[in-house]
C-alpha cells in the first residue's frame, strides 16, 4: 500500500503555502522536512549499492574506463569491451583484470546516483568515507559499494561482506551494524547476502539459509529491486539492449553471469501462447533456447559472434563454450532465484521497500509458432494473429515502473489475494512507498528521497 506519512505532510505544507496565494507545491522541500541536526545521533554508517550498469569499470582502476566511458563511447560504442572471458573447462568468468571502481552518477544529461548522493550529502548531512581510512564517528557517514553488474551476484556479495568487515575494523566495532540501500539489481546481492552470508550457491539440493549476513544489518532499503525477477534481461538477451545509438549485442550480454539471476522466478508463468493460457516453457533451461533458436542460437547472432572470434573453426569453437556458458549460467540463475524464495524465517533484516506503480510494465510475453519455432512477442501490436476477445494488455502487462512490476517488488507471486505456498516465501517487508515515477529515475525522485531520508534517521525503519 502507499504510504500516507508524507502525502499528509506535504498536502499540509501546500495548503499552508497556498493560503499566501496560488502557489504550486511540485517538490518536498526536503530542507525544511529534514532540518539539519547537530552530530552523528546515533544513525549507523550507510552502503549504498547500486543497481546493474550502475558501477563505473575501469582496468585496473587506473587506466581505460571499460563502462560507460566518454559520452561518444556511450552512444555509439559496439559495447564489445564489455564481453567477459570465462575458463573454458570451468565455464567460470574472468574479470580480465577490469575492476569496479566508483559510481555512475551522471551521463548522456541524465542522472543515474548524483542527485540521490547530494540529498544524502547536504540534507542527510552524510559523509562520503573510504574503506581502510578510519572515520569521524561524530558524523553520519555512507559508503559507495561498486561491484561488477556482469559477474555473478554471489561474487559481488562476497564482495559486500568484506567492504562490511573493513568499515567494522575502520570503527574498531566488529558488532557494528550498517544500514544497506541498495538499487535494482544490488538488492538482490544484498538480500542473497543476508540470508547466506559468503556461502556459495549449492548446484543441487536444498538450501540452508543462515542469516550470517543479516548479523551485520541494522536495516535493508530496496529501490526497485526485482525480488522476483524481471523479463528485462530475458529482452536483452533475446534481442540485445540498446544504448545510445547502437545496440549491445546479445552475444555479449550472454557472457553476463548476472543476467539470468534477474531473470523471472522459475514459479512465475513468463511465457503465454495466443489464447492467454501459459506456455510449458523453461525459461532456465538452455534447449528452450537451442530450440527455438533464441539468443546466440540465432543463426544471424551465430554468424557474427564466430566471425568477431576469428572465423572458422576458432570462431565455431568459442560459440559452441558460449553456448555452454550460457547453460550453466541458467541453470544458476534458477538456483539463485529459488535461494531468494525458501523459507527462512527471521533470516533478513528488517526491510523497506520503494518503487513505482504507474507505469506498465511487461511481466509476460505471448509466442506465436513460426515454421516450427516459437516467436516471442513483447508488444501487443507485435502479434501476428491475435484472437479477438483476448485483452493481451492485460495478460503481458502488470502496474510497475518499465522494468520491475510492482508483485515483483513486493515479491509476490501475484498481487491478488490467494492461498499461501510453504514452499515459496515472499520478504518480509516492514515499509512500502510507491510512486509514480520510472525504474531509471527513482532514485532521484525528491519524494523517493524524502521517504528515504525519512526512514534513515526517523531512529525507525519504518
Amino acid at each position: 500500500m502507499r504510504t500516507n506519512r508524507s502525502w499528509s505532510r506535504r498536502a499540509f505544507i501546500a495548503a499552508g503555502l497556498s493560503l499566501g496565494g496560488c502557489a504550486r507545491f511540485d517538490r518536498p522541500p526536503l530542507g525544511v522536512l529534514h532540518p539539519p541536526t547537530p552530530g552523528n545521533t546515533g544513525q549507523p554508517p550507510v552502503v549504498l549499492i547500486p543497481g546493474a550498469f550502475g558501477s563505473i569499470l575501469r582496468e585496473g582502476c587506473s587506466g581505460r574506463e571499460v563502462w560507460p566511458g566518454s559520452s561518444a563511447e556511450l552512444i555509439s560504442s559496439d559495447y564489445h569491451g564489455l564481453e567477459v572471458g570465462f575458463d573454458p573447462v570451468t565455464l567460470e568468468s574472468r574479470a580480465g583484470g577490469i575492476e569496479a571502481c566508483d559510481l555512475f552518477e551522471h551521463g548522456l544529461g541524465r542522472d543515474f546516483y548524483g542527485q540521490l548522493l547530494a540529498t544524502l550529502e547536504r540534507i542527510g548531512g552524510y559523509v562520503r568515507c573510504l574503506a581502510g581510512v578510519v572515520p569521524r564517528v561524530d558524523q553520519r557517514n555512507y559508503y559507495v559499494y561498486p561491484y561488477d553488474f556482469r559477474l555473478d551476484n554471489v561474487s559481488a556479495a562476497r564482495g559486500l561482506h568484506e567492504l562490511i568487515e573493513r568499515i567494522r575494523a575502520d570503527y574498531g566495532d566488529p558488532r557494528l551494524l550498517v544500514d544497506v540501500l541498495a538499487h535494482s539489481n544490488g538488492g538482490l546481492l544484498a538480500r542473497y547476502y543476508a540470508r547466506y552470508g559468503t556461502a556459495d550457491l549449492p548446484e543441487s539440493g536444498p538450501f540452508a539459509p543462515t542469516g550470517a549476513g543479516a548479523k551485520s544489518i541494522r536495516r535493508l532499503l530496496l529501490v526497485g529491486t526485482p525480488n522476483l525477477g524481471t523479463m528485462q534481461p530475458v529482452l536483452s538477451l533475446l534481442r540485445g539492449e540498446r544504448m545510445g545509438l547502437r545496440k549491445m549485442p546479445e552475444d555479449v550480454i550472454a557472457t553476463w553471469a548476472s543476467g539470468a539471476q534477474m531473470m523471472p522466478h522459475p514459479a512465475l508463468p513468463w511465457l503465454l501462447d495466443v489464447h492467454g493460457g501459459p506456455l510449458d516453457c523453461d525459461l532456465f533451461d538452455i534447449e528452450t533456447w537451442r530450440s527455438n533458436g533464441w539468443s546466440v542460437f540465432d543463426p544471424q547472432v551465430e554468424e557474427r559472434a564466430v566471425a568477431r572470434h576469428g572465423g572458422g573453426a576458432d570462431g565455431r569453437r568459442q560459440h559452441a563454450l558460449l553456448c555452454d556458458f550460457l547453460a550453466k549460467h541458467l541453470e544458476r540463475g534458477r538456483r539463485f532465484m529459488e535461494s531468494l524464495t525458501v523459507p527462512a524465517p527471521g533470516m533478513e533484516p528488517r526491510t523497506s521497500v520503494f518503487g513505482g506503480d504507474c507505469e506498465r510494465t511487461l511481466a509476460r510475453m505471448v509466442a506465436e509458432r513460426v515454421g516450427g519455432r516459437l516467436i516471442a512477442r513483447e508488444g501487443v501490436a507485435d502479434i501476428a494473429a491475435p484472437v479477438p476477445g483476448i485483452d493481451y494488455e492485460a495478460l503481458m502487462f502488470e502496474p510497475g515502473d518499465t522494468v520491475v512490476t510492482r508483485s515483483s517488488l513486493l515479491g509476490r507471486r501475484s498481487l491478488d489475494a490467494g492461498p499461501a505456498r510453504t514452499d515459496f516465501e515472499s520478504p518480509a517487508i516492514a515499509h512500502s512507498v510507491f510512486l509514480c515515477e520510472r525504474h531509471q529515475q527513482l532514485t532521484s525522485n525528491p519524494s523517493f528521497q524524502d521517504e528515504l531520508l525519512y526512514a534513515l534517521l526517523s531512529g525507525d525503519a519504518a
